[in-house]
């Protein structure tokens, strides 16, 4: 299922990675000429999914490949740290294949050399169909037009609410808009006479960044109608007034209840993603998040699984055409810059990645989505809940993180100017005008 923390980029390895050619070392005109199908080739994999079932069920997918091309051994290890990743291909030893956790390094690597187009390799390939894929599915792994990974098990978020809290607070169905989920929020929240919190209806930064998740922000700047990201001008749009609306928002549940109070209260419960995390808990009644949470609480409580409900995310009454916008992310498999095999890389990803029965194999593991349009037998796809995040991800509100040199850098200061509203150290128009000069002087604008 999906990971618990997102990986983030390493950027002092990143000065010790040449810029380089597009296609790194390879030497035909679709990457290294295609090796003859008796050359025995050992492709080295490192991915991010890590140990446990989910190892294992790459493991299968790759004797599956193998036995279809008896000349390729495929070696998988885990290796969950990109400083290691970015010292092997700075050091001319990477690789061939990388499977990574999120789509969040893409822009930074790929616009320091380290990461080797794809693009000449898709169009080189008869077989390879771009159009069978989630059309979203895309965004988060091109850069200047480039691509430089294919999209493998997608993710994003929704609504997640508990319908035992619902019923006990007299509330029928989910929100529609997003006024009457502020209302029922404020109806599912109690507060003690001295301030403390005991439960909440929502809480819009949760779980946020500092549980390795989408900073929030992202996800309500769209939904009110902004932007983050010019690319025509290779510029920041933080301060877009929408994108102001979105984080008045979100500071209006600190201001209500204070900021102490509510900080305190998510302090109050455990670990994310276990039985004792504010919703697994009981303690918070609405969540935005993703599909993984779904075999969580299965894991965790059994007994709540049942009780949890999922509708598409509200949209304010303004912008109903909004409804159900999230982010949408995927597992880029990505070939290193320096990779000794890349057209044999290429081979098995693009068969990886585009293979139906793999696609639903990996999604009912992980509770990933497919990155596919059609996954035929897809089991899960048949629970109303699941097929939320599935209408979500091929609809025109799924959004990606504008891929550039410096994303990772505008996440984490993204994350820090909604911090600094949400707890009343600025006001959202100064945070996000700030926010837009530190990326833009950063992005030399």
């Amino acid at each position: 299922m999906k990971r618990k923390k997102l990986l983030l980029t390493s950027v002092a390895a990143l000065a010790l990675v040449p810029m380089v050619a597009a296609c790194g070392n390879n030497t035909g005109t679709n990457g290294d000429q295609r090796e003859n199908s008796n050359e025995k080739i050992t492709l080295t994999m490192w991915q991010q999914w890590g140990g446990g079932h989910e190892e294992e069920a790459l493991k299968e997918i790759i004797k599956e490949y193998e036995k279809l091309h008896p000349n390729v051994t495929i070696n998988e290890i885990p290796v969950t740290d990109n400083s290691k990743i970015l010292t092997a291909i700075s050091g001319g030893n990477p690789p061939d294949i990388i499977d990574l956790g999120s789509s969040a390094n893409i822009g930074e690597w790929a616009s320091k050399g380290a990461l080797t187009d794809l693009t000449p390799f898709i169009e080189n390939d008869k077989n390879f169909n771009k159009d069978a894929f989630v059309p979203a599915s895309w965004k988060p792994v091109t850069f200047q037009g480039k691509i430089y990974g294919l999209p493998f098990m997608n993710f994003n978020v929704a609504l997640l609410y508990n319908k035992k809290l619902f019923k006990a607070a007299g509330i029928e169905k989910p929100p529609t808009t997003l006024e009457e989920l502020t209302q029922d929020a404020y109806k599912l929240t109690k507060q003690r006479a001295d301030g403390k919190i005991t439960q909440m209806g929502f809480l819009p930064d949760y779980p946020g960044q500092s549980n390795g998740q989408v900073v929030s922000l992202e996800d309500y700047g769209w939904l009110f109608g902004g932007k983050w990201f010019d690319e025509k001008a290779n510029k920041a749009t933080a301060n877009d007034p929408a994108n102001v609306k979105a984080l008045q928002w979100e500071a209006q549940f600190y201001q209500k209840y204070g900021p102490q109070n509510v900080a305190d209260f998510e302090k109050s419960a455990g670990a994310y993603l276990t039985a004792q995390d504010l919703f697994e808990s009981g303690k918070l009644a609405m969540v935005y998040d993703g599909p993984w949470s779904l075999a969580y609480i299965l894991q965790n409580n059994p007994g709540l699984a049942n009780d949890i409900g999922v509708a598409p995310f509200p949209a304010p009454a303004s912008n109903p055409s909004a409804t159900g916008t999230s982010f949408i992310d995927t597992n880029p498999q990505v070939i290193p810059t320096g990779a000794k095999h890349p057209q044999a890389a290429f081979d098995f990803i693009a068969w990886e990645t585009s293979n139906p029965q793999v696609a639903a194999k990996f999604a009912s593991l992980v509770y990933n989505l497919p990155q596919l349009k059609n996954v035929p037998g897809f089991k899960l796809a048949s629970d109303p809940r699941f097929k939320v995040f599935m209408d979500e991800a091929n609809s025109e509100n799924a959004h990606a993180w504008t891929q550039s040199p410096i994303s990772g850098e505008y996440v984490s200061k993204l994350a820090q100017a909604e911090s600094d509203v949400l707890l009343g150290k600025s006001s959202p128009q100064k945070a996000l005008n700030d926010l837009n000069n530190a990326i833009n002087s950063s992005l030399g604008n």
